[in-house]
């Protein structure tokens, strides 16, 4: 979690900014941003976001869990 933000979220927004900035560059005459470097920094945080969002959710000791049973039976609510 970055500012109480799950980390995916942060990254994505990231991205979106970065690509904002790069439009407003390119509108201003900027010609460092070219195509290329556009395209691997938006791949490269894609990976990032790939990578951080298709994590496993990990479980510590002490939190709870709400665990859905079936239909028909009631749902529990268990400390790890």
């Amino acid at each position: 979690m970055i500012l109480g933000r799950p980390t995916n979220l942060i990254l994505g927004a990231f991205t979106a900014l970065f690509n904002v900035v790069v439009l407003v560059a390119n509108s201003q005459g900027n010609t460092f941003f070219t195509p290329e470097i556009v395209a691997a920094v938006n791949i490269a945080f894609g990976a990032l976001v790939l990578l951080i969002a298709n994590q496993a959710p990990t479980v510590n000791q002490g939190d709870t869990i709400n665990v859905v049973t079936p239909a028909g039976e009631p749902n529990k609510t268990i400390t790890a």
